[in-house]
C-alpha cells in the first residue's frame, strides 16, 4: 500500500492532507478489491504491476477526497458574519445513482493505471 511519501514524490499528489491520506488509501485500496472481485483487472501494458496498483489506489484515493469535500460543503446550510453563527445539517444520504456515478468514476481514475473490462465467469 503506498505511503504519503510515495503519494506526494511519486503520484506527484498535493490534494490529500497527510493526517487524512491512511483514511483514503485504505478506502481506495477496498475499493480497487471490489472492482476485482467484479471485473478482470490487469495493469496497463507497460506498466510495473507493483507500480500501477499504488498509482491507482493513490488516484482513487484522490477522487474520494474530492467527493468528500463536497459532501461535508453540502452540509452547511447557513452562516452569519456577526457574532460568528453556523448552522449545520445532516448530510443527506446519497441515492443510488449518486452512488453508482462515484464508482464509475473510481473505475475511470484507476483506468489510468489499470485495465478494467468486463468480468468473464469461467
Amino acid at each position: 500500500m503506498p505511503d504519503y511519501r510515495y503519494y506526494v514524490e511519486n503520484y506527484l499528489g498535493e490534494d490529500i492532507p497527510e493526517g487524512d491520506f491512511p483514511r483514503l488509501i485504505r478506502r481506495a485500496q477496498a475499493e480497487l478489491a471490489r472492482m476485482r472481485d467484479v471485473y478482470a483487472v490487469t495493469p496497463r501494458p507497460g506498466l510495473d504491476p507493483t507500480e500501477a496498483n499504488a498509482m491507482a489506489a493513490c488516484a482513487v484515493a484522490d477522487a474520494m477526497y474530492e467527493f468528500d469535500q463536497e459532501d461535508a460543503a453540502r452540509g452547511l446550510t447557513k452562516v452569519t458574519v456577526g457574532s460568528v453563527s453556523e448552522t449545520y445539517a445532516a448530510p443527506p444520504e446519497l441515492c443510488p445513482a449518486t452512488v453508482a456515478l462515484r464508482a464509475a468514476h473510481y473505475r475511470h481514475e484507476a483506468g489510468y493505471y489499470l485495465q478494467i473490462g468486463r468480468w468473464v465467469h469461467g
